[in-house]
């Protein structure tokens, strides 16, 4: 496996959930935080990032693998290697060169390891509870997982120095204000916090990782600001990009600040009340647009065939005991996952 020599440091992160996670198997019995799960939601994230940021196009999307990936020749690499050298900066400019799209560099693809990996997670096994009435609204299709994770776990995560402050952080503090971890997002699980982050054994404060910008200049690319992606992706209001037809519907209602204590403490009381929100919002859409059944499975999610959300329960913790929450709407993804043209394939 190629970039074998790239060293990284240790970054341990404490994660505090906001609300569930589930990170388990498809018979929802696993009762461990999977490291598989996490680097999936964090290459998901950054792939969206890196699409409506304009890093990468459709062309760099491969819809048979459902992710930004090209295959690495070994052959070719090497070629390019013996010309660059095998540090860092030499082994980027090998992929570079071989036009792999920057999701696969950071998360790897076939002959490509991972720069960002995670070594170990240490969680409380107490702290996986078991859900006994597990619908959420009466008469919907909408659940809750029958085990769950509420409460601290400690990820270690290997990452290069050289793409720390100019990927790492301002992945982690996109993910802190918006992104989902684990599985069932369409439900609001995987809003986590960053309580506490230590480099080498040494702690850091909040601002020393809450970076606003990307830098990709390492790998040709440009800067692209966490506010650039707030403004694409619509996620303080519910707009949705490229969806011309539910644009007016979904900007009718703003995210709005919640007190807790309107819940009586319980958080799956707020995603509740978000959800009997998305089962309006759906029904309203099928009103208005009834020619569109298809779109409206791709946007609000469908069992037969299964189809995953676009529109997502939001929830974040503010200060003075606050809550933020509305429905997250990332429909602009769908174009990616429509059947390649022959041309394409």
């Amino acid at each position: 496996m190629a970039n074998n020599e790239i060293k990284a440091n240790e970054i341990e992160v404490i994660f505090e959930t906001i609300t569930p996670l589930y990170t388990g198997d498809a018979w929802q019995e696993s009762k461990e935080i999977r490291p598989s799960s996490l680097i999936g939601s964090l290459r998901f994230w950054f792939e969206v990032i890196c699409y409506f940021g304009g890093v990468c196009s459709e062309r760099d999307f491969d819809k048979e693998k459902g992710r930004f990936e090209k295959e690495i020749s070994q052959e070719e690499f090497k070629k390019r290697l013996s010309k660059h050298g095998t540090d860092f900066e030499g082994q980027i400019k090998a992929v570079k060169e071989l036009e792999i799209p920057l999701p696969a560099i950071i998360f790897g693809t076939t002959g490509w390891k991972s720069l960002i990996e995670i070594k170990k997670i240490n969680f409380n096994d107490e702290n996986f509870e078991e859900v006994k009435n597990t619908r959420i609204i009466s008469g919907k299709n909408w659940f809750w997982k029958k085990i769950e994770y509420n409460g601290e776990f400690k990820v270690i995560f290997k990452v290069p120095e050289e793409i720390k402050e100019a990927i790492f952080f301002p992945l982690l503090n996109f993910m802190d204000k918006y992104g989902y971890w684990g599985g069932s997002w369409n439900v609001g699980y995987g809003r986590l916090k960053v309580k506490k982050i230590k480099i080498n054994n040494q702690s850091i404060e909040r601002t020393d990782w809450q970076k606003n910008e990307f830098d990709f200049s390492k790998f040709g690319k440009n800067k692209v600001s966490v506010n650039d992606i707030e403004e694409s992706v619509s996620f303080k209001n519910l707009t949705s990009n490229n969806i011309d037809k539910i644009t007016k519907i979904l900007s009718t209602k703003k995210v709005k600040k919640i007190q807790i204590e309107d819940f009586n403490s319980d958080i799956k009381e707020a995603i509740q009340k978000l959800i009997e929100m998305k089962a309006k919002l759906r029904k309203k859409y099928k009103l208005k647009i009834q020619n569109d059944e298809v779109m409206r499975h791709k946007i609000f999610g469908y069992l037969k065939p299964t189809e995953g959300s676009k529109i997502l329960p939001y929830i974040n913790t503010l200060e003075n005991n606050t809550y933020e929450c509305g429905l997250l709407s990332i429909a602009g993804i769908l174009n990616l996952y429509q059947e390649p043209k022959n041309e394409q394939q």
